[in-house]
């Protein structure tokens, strides 16, 4: 065998092994979603002498358009940016009389983050990102009192994707927040650990739609539409 020839055969086993660990899921797309969070936070503060005003948090609606793209050696970007009008029921006690009130506050959540693919069989990926997630409470004020409280930081996920048939992709993932809980009373966002789990139908091949639910302090049921876009020729 010449040289031409053992450089081809040599061409042709790394462009094999480059191909079995590349990934048929696409890492290029757009998200838009409509969610359906619930928040599990109550809190307690004086706002003036003698009147103090408690809140507890509750299901509300919103929206979130997230994105992807594939970068070489496996690499990826994503993110995401979500805005949310959730319940909130409060209690007013002053000297003079008990007040309920009710209302709705505003939370915003966003994600921006870095991540590798690996396939470990066919079409079922492992990832792994870090990411900088951020979010905001802004309540507003029954009687003087301020919840408001935001936070920002460091997380991480692991999780998998798999088509165990073509037009369809299950998903799951585990994630550290660094603001997944809220404490009113403190207002503060702690860390916390959430669980995902989803399914999504591609009724066309680069179109789907899909579900999934996250768990946690701040649950979200998610309803998605994707549009991607393939894996980029790098």
């Amino acid at each position: 065998m010449n040289f031409a020839e053992r450089t081809a055969v040599a061409a042709l086993l790394t462009a094999h092994a480059a191909a079995a660990g590349a990934s048929d899921l696409s890492y290029t797309f757009i998200d838009f979603k409509v969610l359906s969070p619930s928040v599990d936070a109550t809190g307690i503060q004086t706002s003036a002498p003698g009147q103090t005003v408690q809140v507890a948090t509750g299901d509300g609606d919103g929206i979130a358009v997230a994105g992807g793209m594939l970068l070489p050696a496996r690499f990826y970007l994503a993110g995401e940016f979500a805005s949310s009008v959730i319940d909130v029921d409060g209690v007013v006690v002053s000297p003079l009389t008990v007040a309920q009130v009710s209302g709705e506050f505003d939370l915003v959540t966003s994600t921006l983050a870095v991540g590798y693919q690996r396939e470990l069989g066919e079409n079922f990926d492992v990832i792994a990102e870090i990411s900088y997630d951020s979010a905001e409470y802004d309540f507003g004020s029954f009687a003087g009192e301020r919840f408001d409280t935001d936070g920002s930081g460091a997380g991480a996920r692991l999780g998998f994707r798999w088509n165990p048939v073509p037009p369809f992709e299950l998903f799951a993932s585990a994630k550290y927040s660094p603001v997944g809980e809220v404490s009113l009373d403190a207002r503060e966002l702690d860390s916390e650990t959430r669980v995902s789990a989803g399914l999504r139908w591609y009724f066309f091949e680069d179109l789907g739609v899909g579900v999934d639910y996250e768990s946690g302090d701040a649950s979200m049921l998610t309803l998605s539409m994707r549009f991607s876009f393939g894996n980029l020729p790098w």
